[in-house]
């Protein structure tokens, strides 16, 4: 899997879980949450979010994992800030307090010292 499609996993799926969550809240303001059929999509979609979250949990932990193997603070502060905060390139500069153009060079080289970190430890998930 490609750096930034492992790293992005986590974000791509809390949004997921937002959705999920989103749709839930929907169920019950229009009264579909009623009757032995809406209880039953309610406990579906309550348990197909409890197992997202837990998915979440597990796939927070091996980025985080990745990201903390990085020696450059800098180059952590920015994958954190894109792939576990999941901001803009815009957001990450105005944080980091340089232009965007100099946070998307930051964030090249955070992927390509992530990349040497996960080769050293042999973690066939992040190539």
């Amino acid at each position: 899997m490609a750096g930034t499609a492992f790293l992005g996993q986590a974000v791509r799926l809390e949004r997921q879980i937002v959705a999920l969550r989103e749709r839930q809240r929907r169920y019950l303001e229009l009264g579909l949450s009623c009757g032995e059929e809406g209880r039953a999509r309610m406990r579906a979609l309550a348990a197909e979010i409890e197992a997202r979250v837990a998915r979440l949990a597990e796939k927070v932990r091996r980025v985080e994992g990745a990201i903390d193997a990085v020696e450059e603070e800098r180059y952590r502060e920015v994958l954190r800030y894109r792939y576990l905060n999941g901001w803009s390139m815009q957001r990450i500069a105005r944080e980091m307090g340089c232009s965007e153009d100099w946070a998307c060079r930051l964030h090249r080289q955070a992927l390509r010292s992530a990349r040497t970190a996960a080769c050293e430890k042999g973690a066939e998930e992040y190539r």
